[in-house]
């Protein structure tokens, strides 16, 4: 099959930690990964909210990760800490690259969506009667209250356990801006509303006025949703929330230009 994507310049913009599976993918289709990281994942200011939850992981029926860094910064202190998972504390993961970071940590995840979201989470049978249960929800700052919010309302002890804190990185624009001066830049990959938040934040005025003609490629509705409050063209968004979702939603927009004659 030919090779729709070959020669064609990428902007991957998950921070440098996430980006290797995606450059690999794009990698691999023939186009040209152009990493410019638009958000920082750092550690909490303290540990004292996490610390807490991770030494008494067993009052909780249930134990919900929004996200891989979730995963990492949370596991990685448990086992700072010497601590052991216990069994009576279900897992729950937001998506499957959630999920497979949970299994990388050793960890067996009882509640995978269908849809990989957290409208998907919230649809799943068995966090539909949850009232009276204690729900763990593992997150960043700045994050959606739409877990938190919905499950409270359906009776649940919500307490929402910061891993991690996000930040705008400070990167030169300027490289980025050269590239799409000399048309080396076709489309813009985003994963979340935060990092395209950041990523128009910090193209500054020119670069907004380029992403009016440039594709975007958006991991998901709720991404969209960002794009387009910008007054934006709507993005091709990814048929599923994980990196082979962009590839293929990548691979449409090509086979689309394509076909157009565009």
């Amino acid at each position: 099959m030919r090779e729709l994507l070959r020669g064609k310049g990428i902007v991957v913009t998950r921070p440098k930690e996430q980006s290797g599976e995606l450059i690999a993918l794009l990698e691999a289709a023939g186009a040209l990964p152009i990493p410019f990281p638009a958000i920082r994942i750092e550690a909490p200011e303290n540990w004292q909210s996490l610390d807490a939850a991770l030494t008494d992981l067993a009052r909780f029926q249930w134990a919900i990760f929004s996200s891989r860094n979730a995963v990492q910064f949370a596991l990685s202190r448990l086992q700072a800490l010497a601590r052991q998972w216990p069994a009576s504390t279900r897992i729950a993961a937001v998506g499957r690259e959630t999920a497979r970071a949970l299994k990388d940590f050793g960890l067996g995840v009882d509640l995978v969506p269908e849809r990989f979201s957290s409208e998907g989470l919230l649809e799943h049978p068995a966090l539909l009667e949850v009232r009276g249960e204690r729900i763990a929800l593992f997150a960043g700052d700045q994050g959606r209250e739409l877990l938190e919010r919905t499950l409270g309302e359906r009776g649940a002890l919500v307490e929402k356990v910061y891993c991690y804190r996000r930040s705008v990185p400070g990167a030169n624009p300027t490289p980025l801006l050269h590239a799409w001066a000399r048309g080396e830049l076709q489309a813009v990959t985003v994963t979340s509303p935060e990092i395209f938040n950041n990523f128009y934040q910090m193209v500054g005025g020119l670069g907004q006025r380029w992403l009016k003609t440039t594709p975007i490629v958006a991991i998901s509705p709720l991404t969209a949703e960002a794009i387009t409050a910008k007054g934006l063209p709507a993005p091709w968004v990814a048929p599923e929330a994980s990196n082979q979702g962009l590839l293929q939603a990548l691979q449409d927009w090509a086979a689309h230009t394509e076909g157009s004659g565009k």
